[in-house]
């Protein structure tokens, strides 16, 4: 089994690497930190590249290194961590990855935001928080 934390594309440290880290710990469970490339990020990296095509794989090599740099940024404690990418729906994306790595937590971010904003923006957090299979930590910005 793993526990699994999920970052988004901020390169800056992440509490939910940190809580992750201390979960693996507790559980003597591998850690596992993955960064979704959202589909709408893959098609406009697409378009950017002008006459080079942006491959699944590319998006894939970039998440994974945007999730190494999280994890290097939150955390220096010794021990192993296992860098994942992915291109895609987030949510989907975040549920498929705990399945396949057998999550037994999903550790997801959450940003303090209004009901009204929620109502119109939507939330990956209470998506995941709805759809998973698999007990998920949210772990809210200070």
């Amino acid at each position: 089994m793993a526990i699994l934390a999920a970052v988004d594309g901020d390169e800056e440290p992440d509490r939910a690497v940190t809580v992750g880290e201390d979960l693996a710990a507790a559980y003597d469970d591998e850690l596992v930190v993955v960064h979704v490339l959202s589909q709408e990020e893959f098609e406009r990296r697409d378009e950017v590249r002008r006459g080079e095509r942006y491959t699944v794989e590319d998006g894939q090599h970039d998440a994974e290194a945007t999730a190494r740099t999280v994890v290097k940024a939150s955390t220096d404690r010794p021990g192993p961590v296992v860098t994942r990418g992915r291109v895609g729906d987030v949510v989907e994306e975040l549920l498929s990855e705990a399945e396949r790595v057998d999550a037994k937590y999903l550790v997801v971010g959450g940003r303090k935001r209004t009901p009204v904003g929620k109502a119109l923006f939507g939330s990956t957090t209470q998506s995941v928080l709805l759809s998973s299979d698999v007990p998920v930590v949210a772990v809210m910005d200070e």
